[in-house]
């Protein structure tokens, strides 16, 4: 009978510098990882996963590590249709002390610098032959994947959260089996640990939580002349897709502020669309909070309900041929809305606004942003009198994303 080790045990053998076997569930990848700390980490471990695991070397990291050096993610989240939703930073080498990079000697060179946290950008290029793995903020308990379970069991350990994975592939080009895997862990004195009994044991003995680490962070800021007055923009960038955002602030806002979160959208703001309300919103919005006498816009960069410019063209022509805007994204094989307002929630907390009077009538807008801390004290409806080319859009909205609209 298979025997995994208990976590303890394997807390033990990694504060000694040996390797784990990580599974995880049959229902889930079904895969077994070799893993290691970067701390312990050598090039000796990384010529065994070689040798022995087959796999992608990968090194899990933090969010704040991959802020840390400025890696982006290889795919925005919006465009992640991996199964697992496993988040892969774009590759790197390390910039000095390596030959090609793809030698044990090299990627462990590489992954140090990775987990070293007087590392900075300039201290990598890419591309190359490492990937970041970043990991949940709150561990398996939130995924429970290979990258959680490897920035777990690091903390667990009492080192520094990121460890070095690698798939197992079995002799015979698929992946490993669990008999296969029980016989090189034999082989190699290497203990077995499922990630489901990591979950358990958090469960019971939870690590401190992580400090959350903001989405965003302010790249650029000057005054801004307009039609509804002078407002100071703040440019933000995040650091996991490079996306810049937009904070206009007029006045001095107090809590609770005025706030309009405002997804781009190119056809309706720049061209005049008639086929939706967002430029009218947008206006709308700019002209409440010049009379007000202060208030924050937040401009994100989030087009089509973040779907991108080009699929929210093809979805116009599917519109054309009877599909309405929530068909149209699914005939496309895209979410009906796939927008995440965090990064809405850090700029606001970033401009020391958490009490907002907030000008929507989308109520998932509302629920997550209440999700991020961001305490909404009044709802303010923002319509526009329908169009003969909107009529339809608006009525979707309405029925079947919930939008409270009372001109429809």
């Amino acid at each position: 009978m298979t025997r995994f080790a208990r976590i303890p045990e394997a807390i033990a053998d990694i504060k000694k510098g040996k390797l784990l076997i990580l599974l995880d569930d049959p229902a889930r990848e079904n895969e077994a990882d070799l893993y290691v700390p970067t701390d312990t980490m050598t090039p000796a471990h990384i010529k065994t996963m070689i040798s022995f695991g087959g796999g992608l070397i990968c090194t899990a990291i933090t969010k704040a590590q991959a802020h840390r050096l400025s890696l982006p993610l290889m795919v925005a989240p919006s465009e992640n249709k991996e199964k697992t939703g496993v988040s892969f930073t774009v590759s790197v080498n390390a910039r000095r002390g390596i030959t090609t990079g793809v030698s044990a000697f090299d990627r462990a060179k590489t992954i140090n610098i990775l987990a070293d946290s007087k590392s900075r950008p300039r201290d990598l290029v890419r591309p190359g032959h490492m990937f970041g793995l970043v990991g949940k903020p709150g561990g398996v308990l939130e995924r429970n994947g290979h990258t959680e379970a490897a920035i777990d069991l690091a903390r667990l350990a009492g080192f520094s959260p990121s460890g070095v994975i690698s798939e197992m592939v079995g002799t015979n080009g698929k992946m490993a089996g669990r008999n296969e895997i029980a016989k090189l862990s034999k082989k190699l004195n290497i203990k077995m640990v499922l990630v489901r009994d990591l979950v358990t044991y958090l469960k019971q003995n939870p690590l401190p939580s992580a400090t959350e680490t903001p989405d965003v962070a302010r790249s650029a800021e000057a005054e801004l002349p307009t039609a509804y007055g002078t407002f100071r923009i703040t440019v933000y960038e995040s650091a996991l897709d490079r996306r810049e955002h937009v904070a206009l602030v007029f006045g001095k806002p107090k809590e609770p502020a005025t706030v309009r979160i405002h997804s781009q959208c190119i056809t309706g703001d720049t061209f005049f669309s008639k086929r939706c309300d967002c430029g009218e919103q947008l206006r709308q919005s700019m002209k409440r909070i010049r009379k007000i006498g202060s208030g924050v816009i937040l401009y994100l960069s989030q087009e089509g309900r973040d779907i991108g410019l080009t699929n929210k063209i093809r979805a116009y022509a599917l519109q054309a041929r009877g599909y309405d805007t929530v068909e149209a994204n699914h005939a496309l094989g895209l979410p009906t809305d796939a927008r995440d307002y965090k990064i809405a929630a850090d700029m606001l907390k970033d401009l020391h606004i958490q009490e907002i009077c907030l000008l929507t009538n989308n109520p998932d807008k509302e629920k997550q942003l209440i999700s991020q801390g961001i305490r909404i004290v009044k709802r303010v409806p923002l319509e526009s009198a329908p169009n003969v080319h909107s009529a339809r859009y608006l009525r979707t909205k309405k029925q079947k994303m919930g939008h409270r609209l009372k001109r429809i």
